[in-house]
């Protein structure tokens, strides 16, 4: 399984990745410190969340490769994942998470959870 990045969203969002960030692509499913709680509907909702390593919980164990380097996920959302996946910004500056059968999640939300400064 890979994420590549577009162009677009590389320079929208490699400003902030340092080699202390970590990178998490979480299913909002009401499991983990990124989800607030599962929505109760069938809409696939995900969230690119830039944390520290000590943010992640060990909800997050599996890792999948990216153009910026390892993204944390846990380990059954693969079943709502592609192989190769592209996260895309789209003409209303939307993350947009594809892959070969189709659109994933139309609106991603990017988190920076990283400490300011």
């Amino acid at each position: 399984m890979y994420l590549t990045f577009s162009d677009t969203a590389l320079q929208r969002i490699s400003p902030f990745v340092t080699t202390d960030t970590r990178i998490a692509l979480d299913l909002d499913d009401g499991v983990g410190p990124f989800s607030n709680s599962a929505t109760c509907t069938f809409d696939v909702a995900f969230n690119l969340v830039l944390c520290q390593a000590s943010d992640l919980s060990d909800d997050f164990n599996m890792t999948i490769d990216s153009d910026l380097g390892p993204v944390y996920i846990k380990d059954y959302t693969t079943e709502q994942l592609d192989s190769a996946l592209n996260l895309d910004v789209d003409h209303y500056l939307r993350y947009k998470l594809s892959g070969p059968s189709g659109i994933l999640d139309p609106n991603v939300t990017l988190r920076n959870l990283q400490p300011v400064g």
